[in-house]
């Protein structure tokens, strides 16, 4: 088959998406699964409905209530999926904290915050990636893409413990895609923007959610279809020679900047 003709084609794929359970991990499994791929969800919170949602379309999906953040439970759990497959060609790390962090002058923020902000958004990519990795290695390949974020590119008031956790993905990425290129497995990031999910309108009000979009260059909401699309192309053969990169999905709003 030349190069780019299977386009996004996953068929006879296993993904993994961490935090498949709704909101924008919910849309990137729905996506993943409707490409073909066999997709297996880790979420602390139940994920039957995306299961279920994905089976009546015909798909094919399993759940495993995991926290990311536990060790022995993230071996378990790809351990759960390898047997059952044979196989890991995609992961998606996509569990983090965001919405429900207190924005807090740096100085505010206590040491127990700091460390569970990083333990969700940083800690977890390291362990996923170093139990699937393997797996990938030993089948000739695969694809990695962490969720970052759009804040890394401007810094953001309040917030600096999330701030530092999606830099820290970013630069861990290019890292990775350096070490493990020679195993055929390619790394990359997507940095979303404000995506307007159940979850962000939850926290944040309609207001600011309009004036963040009145402030990028492409002035509508940024959904969580829009990044599923960008995490599927960078999982798929479509995106086969990009590696170590950091795909922002903004709207333009940091086109301007760093």
């Amino acid at each position: 088959m030349k190069p780019g003709a299977a386009g996004t084609d996953l068929s006879g794929q296993v993904a993994i998406v961490t935090g498949g359970a709704r909101a924008i991990g919910r849309e990137i499994a729905e996506k993943l699964a409707s490409m073909g791929a066999t997709v297996e969800i880790f979420d602390l919170a139940a994920a039957g409905g995306t299961v279920e949602a994905i089976r009546a379309e015909g798909g094919r999906a399993e759940s495993q209530l995991l926290d990311v953040t536990d060790e022995e439970g993230v071996k378990a759990a790809v351990r759960q999926v390898v047997d059952r497959n044979g196989r890991v060609d995609i992961l998606i790390n996509n569990a983090g904290l965001f919405a429900g962090i207190a924005r807090r002058p740096f100085w505010e923020i206590d040491l127990a915050e700091w460390r569970r902000v990083m333990e969700v958004n940083v800690d977890s990519v390291f362990l996923l990636c170093r139990e699937v990795l393997a797996p990938m290695k030993a089948a000739g390949g695969g694809r990695v893409v962490n969720l970052s974020s759009n804040v890394i590119t401007f810094g953001m008031g309040d917030l600096m413990h999330y701030v530092a956790s999606k830099g820290a993905v970013s630069v861990m990425t290019r890292s990775l895609a350096r070490e493990m290129g020679r195993f055929g497995i390619a790394v990359n990031a997507v940095g979303p923007g404000l995506v307007t999910t159940e979850i962000t309108t939850a926290e944040i009000s309609e207001k600011y959610l309009r004036l963040v979009a009145e402030g990028q260059m492409l002035t509508e909401p940024i959904l969580p279809a829009d990044i599923a699309d960008a995490v599927v192309f960078l999982a798929s053969p479509a995106g086969r020679m990009i590696t170590g990169q950091t795909l922002f999905v903004n709207g333009g709003a940091t086109a301007g900047g760093v």
